[in-house]
């Protein structure tokens, strides 16, 4: 079997970028473990059910992806599982704001 796939390592320009210089970077095309969801009004990422459910779904997903993958009979690839990802704004309003906070989370 071939060695861990480490995409940290391959794309370390991505994540490990100077924080003495601003540089403009080609992103490749990936595909990833994704939910779109909303929290729960008056709560946040630390203290939402429906986050902690969200997030262990992900990552069962994402740990079931990564030994299916291991364990095909040709070409078998591990990989780690990469970190988790987020993209958070609210709903019209600022970070202040009780609105609803909507996320896209990746791994």
């Amino acid at each position: 079997m071939n060695p861990a796939l480490d995409l940290r390592k391959e794309l370390k320009y991505l994540y490990s970028p100077s924080a003495r210089a601003v540089q403009l970077v080609d992103i490749p095309c990936f595909q990833f473990v994704m939910i779109d969801g909303l929290i729960e009004p008056g709560l946040g990422p630390g203290t939402s059910p429906g986050f902690q459910e969200a997030m262990q779904a992900l990552y069962g997903a994402a740990y079931t992806l990564k030994f299916m993958s291991k364990q095909r009979q040709l070409d078998p690839i591990d990989f780690q599982v990469m970190a988790l990802e987020g993209l958070w704004w609210v709903e019209g309003g600022d970070s202040k704001s009780t609105e609803k906070i909507i996320g896209h989370i990746r791994c």
